[in-house]
């Protein structure tokens, strides 16, 4: 019995030792790929060189050594993170992916969203800030389509007249990643809550009525249209409740962004998140 509490502490031990080590912020969904990538470079030429200047074990040790470092600490080289965020250049990062999150719908740069909701008249000057404002008509047709949404039922029919399905092979429904919806159980749309959804969903009839272009628009366009029209939203459409917009930095080992997001105060319900 003594052995196996002696074993049971000594995993401990060890465990207690490589957390000591982690770094949560530069590792995990933290983790920075050029990093990584370019510190184990450095681990294969230090391992290659301890293989040629004494033998293939001191090589491969520190390789296994480098490789635990990079996996527990997310670098090998002190100050990595830092020098990969002030001198890589964007252009490398984006060879890996987008590390930070994304705008959700990407369109076409030449498609402009301000000149299109100006031309189509659905958004116009404020009358007392310098600043554009939802055409009060089409913000009433809007408001009218919210409040013909208030059960599931109801929101699944308008979902499957969309889509043109059975509502029965649908499904909405609460996720890790927001708020899904599914057709025959694979799911076919993703949004960042609730209140997001509905904005989406009673939009679109909206927009159908009043833009005769809407038609010609891709369908990237047509998703950044409806994302941005969210930020015109004057009440939550899940709890109608205040809307407040935020602005906060993320920092990672890559790069200093800032997200800026549009939140319902009283449910919580995030409706955009961008980062820049």
């Amino acid at each position: 019995m003594a052995r196996v509490d002696d074993g049971v502490g000594m995993d401990a031990s060890v465990r207690n030792v490589l957390e000591s080590f982690r770094q949560p912020e530069y590792t995990g969904e933290n983790r920075c790929l050029p990093c990584t990538v370019i510190n184990t470079i450095l681990a294969v030429i230090l391992a290659v060189a301890g293989w040629l200047l004494a033998s293939w074990y001191v090589g491969l040790f520190v390789l296994a050594l480098s490789v635990l470092l990079i996996g527990a600490r997310g670098y090998l080289v002190p100050g990595t993170p830092e020098l990969t965020k002030r001198y890589l250049p964007e252009r490398v990062h984006r060879l890996f992916g987008p590390h930070h999150d994304e705008p959700e719908s990407e369109h076409d740069e030449a498609f402009d969203l301000e000149t299109f909701l100006r031309e189509s008249e659905t958004a116009v000057e404020c009358p007392d800030e310098d600043d554009l404002c939802l055409e009060p008509s089409f913000q009433n047709r809007w408001q009218e389509e919210r409040s013909s949404v208030d059960t599931l039922e109801d929101r699944l029919e308008r979902l499957a007249v969309r889509l043109e399905v059975d509502p029965a092979d649908l499904a909405l429904e609460d996720s890790m990643g927001g708020y899904a919806a599914t057709y025959e159980g694979e799911r076919i749309g993703l949004w960042p809550s609730e209140a997001a959804f509905l904005a989406d969903l009673t939009v679109v009839p909206v927009l159908e009525e009043r833009c005769p272009k809407w038609t010609e628009l891709s369908s990237d366009e047509q998703g950044a249209l409806i994302t941005a029209l969210r930020v015109f939203l004057e009440e939550c459409p899940s709890c109608q409740g205040q809307l407040a917009g935020t602005s906060k930095t993320v920092e990672s080992c890559c790069s200093t962004r800032t997200r800026e997001s549009l939140e319902c105060e009283a449910c919580g319900d995030q409706l955009l998140s961008q980062v820049s």
